[in-house]
């Protein structure tokens, strides 16, 4: 009984060990491809966890600290807080305003403020680059920039967020260089 007890925890922890919930980004490999959707270069000196609700999550630091996230949604999925939904042909501006408007809607984001909403352009469809900042009960403030289009596949949403005062400006310049590498894959023909 106990040789088998013994077994069981010597199995349950190569299993466990065979899961593990991050891995680090390989200089060598940093092609990232999702879904036969799109692909990317992730950030060198990140890891990525294996195991989450987002396409791709990425953190430098600790997700508490820094994270990169990107999420696919089809166009018929209402949004959490809003629960709207998004069409394949809004305009850019359209979501940048169910962007702003989800945001604002979380009742914990304190001060919150629109630092900046412009135009952009990934992987050469039009999106939108909304600047974001609030403050955590505690005062921290905290920034996101996020990224977002719509196509006819869904919507699209690349996340940055950190607190602002040391780490969203430390690792802003990684996410935007991550941004420019993004490339859409062609659609498989059936």
């Amino acid at each position: 009984m106990k040789t088998m007890r013994l077994y069981a925890a010597l199995l349950f922890t190569l299993v466990l060990g065979a899961c593990a919930p991050w891995s680090a980004v390989d200089p060598n490999s940093r092609t990232v491809n999702v879904k036969e959707d799109y692909s990317l270069e992730a950030p060198l000196g990140w890891v990525r966890r294996n195991y989450d609700v987002y396409d791709v999550f990425f953190s430098r630091d600790g997700p508490l600290l820094n994270f990169i996230a990107i999420d696919r949604q089809k166009h018929d999925r209402e949004l959490p807080r809003t629960k709207r939904k998004t069409t394949p042909n809004m305009l850019p501006q359209e979501v940048a305003e169910l962007v702003i408007a989800e945001l604002k809607a979380n009742e914990s984001y304190g001060s919150f403020t629109v630092l900046s909403n412009r135009p952009a352009s990934i992987g050469g469809k039009s999106a939108v680059r909304v600047h974001t900042r609030w403050k955590t009960d505690r005062g921290l403030p905290i920034e996101r920039l996020t990224y977002a289009l719509v196509d006819e596949n869904g919507r699209m949403a690349f996340i940055y967020e950190a607190p602002g005062l040391v780490y969203f400006p430390k690792a802003l310049p990684d996410f935007e260089a991550m941004i420019k590498t993004v490339i859409f894959l062609p659609a498989k023909k059936s």
